[in-house]
């Protein structure tokens, strides 16, 4: 997914700088014929999946898998990491322009850096809980406690050595200042929140400069320094990290209640039996119907009132009956966020030909689904 992509979005393969206009992104796939906003979310989603695989080493888990942070050590694993995270920027600015969410949960702290926002003590829980719960305490120390720990502004780092692959082995501990002349500085009562805020900033963002750049650079082409200063004001980092990823819960009852139909009424059967079936699965089998009828695997931050469909026109998810027979699986037309549905005579029949639709559902081969 990603041979040509630097070429094609302005992004210098090497060294990540980042030369294009601010236009929008048509996708077809070699061999298929189809076109349109369906085929730009598979594509948003395959790609980014690509770059944010831990496999890659561009990025790592901190807190379990729950959100990703930039790697410290990316250029160990790849030389050309700043042109991915150059990459990733343009993705990013690219989903937001064409109202879409990427399939990827970055740390807020990691958003918070490349948004400009102010790094504080508490977001070090986001990769460190127990360190983030040490500085906090520190606040409540007397100044006599506070000179015992012994602290100047500089402070230890370990990092892998140049033009080995990190192993754990190959390491080296560095001394880095929090500020100038740092290592003559003792951290004391009157400067504490000064030492917290920079450790703060250092232990975030501090070893992923260069990471950060590259993303922002890319985004840059959508959100310019006086945009992103009105994101700022008005918006908190989780509402943005709503915009771009959307929702990572599926609320089926939102989803229920902006849902069109054609060709049934809300007291058809099938309709009935529909989302008694969407009901009884499991987070991620949610996920994956959402994708095979939409194209993303998460919902709008907004709702589903807000479903995003042709041309960037609000598309509420429509069930539609198929007429075509009830031999036919389910089948969908995710550029209008449409499901169509054979008249199934039971229940059962329904959900099986639904759950085996969406387990194998990928690209937009028409007569794949006749059967």
């Amino acid at each position: 997914m990603l041979e040509g992509l630097c070429d094609a979005l302005g992004v210098h393969e090497h060294t990540g700088q980042v030369n294009a206009q601010p236009r929008g992104v048509n996708v077809s796939f070699c061999g298929e014929a189809a076109q349109g906003d369906g085929l730009r979310r598979e594509w948003f989603g395959k790609t980014t999946r690509e770059m944010v695989d831990l496999g890659s080493g561009l990025f790592v888990t901190l807190d379990g898998g729950r959100t990703l942070q930039p790697n410290p050590e990316s250029g160990a694993h790849a030389a050309d990491h700043l042109a991915h995270f150059a990459l990733l920027g343009r993705i990013a600015g690219l989903a937001l322009y064409h109202c879409e969410q990427l399939d990827v949960s970055w740390s807020p702290a990691f958003l918070k850096a490349a948004l400009g926002y102010t790094i504080n003590v508490e977001d070090v829980a986001s990769v460190d809980p127990k360190k983030c719960d040490n500085l906090l305490k520190m606040r409540g120390y007397t100044a006599a406690e506070v000179e015992g720990c012994c602290l100047s502004f500089e402070v230890d780092s370990e990092v892998a050595q140049q033009d080995f692959v990190v192993d754990g082995s190959k390491r080296r501990r560095v001394s880095v200042e929090l500020k100038p002349g740092g290592a003559n500085v003792d951290v004391r009562a009157d400067n504490l929140d000064e030492y917290l805020q920079l450790y703060s900033e250092h232990r975030l963002v501090g070893a992923i400069k260069e990471q950060v750049n590259a993303f922002r650079e890319g985004l840059g082409v959508w959100l310019d320094a006086a945009l992103v200063a009105k994101l700022r004001s008005c918006c908190t980092v989780g509402e943005i990290q709503l915009m771009l990823c959307g929702a990572k819960e599926i609320d089926v009852d939102d989803w229920q209640a902006s849902a069109g139909l054609r060709g049934y009424s809300g007291e058809s059967d099938q309709v009935k039996w529909f989302w008694a079936v969407v009901r009884r699965m499991a987070p991620e089998e949610h996920g994956k119907l959402l994708h095979f009828c939409t194209g993303s695997v998460r919902a709008p931050a907004s709702g589903f009132a807000n479903l995003m469909g042709y041309h960037g026109q609000q598309q509420r998810f429509t069930i539609e009956r198929d007429p075509r027979g009830v031999e036919r699986l389910p089948t969908a037309s995710t550029c209008f966020n449409t499901l169509k549905l054979p008249q199934y005579a039971t229940a059962h029949i329904l959900e099986e030909k639904l759950r085996l639709s969406i387990m194998g559902a990928e690209g937009f081969h028409e007569g794949a689904v006749a059967v």
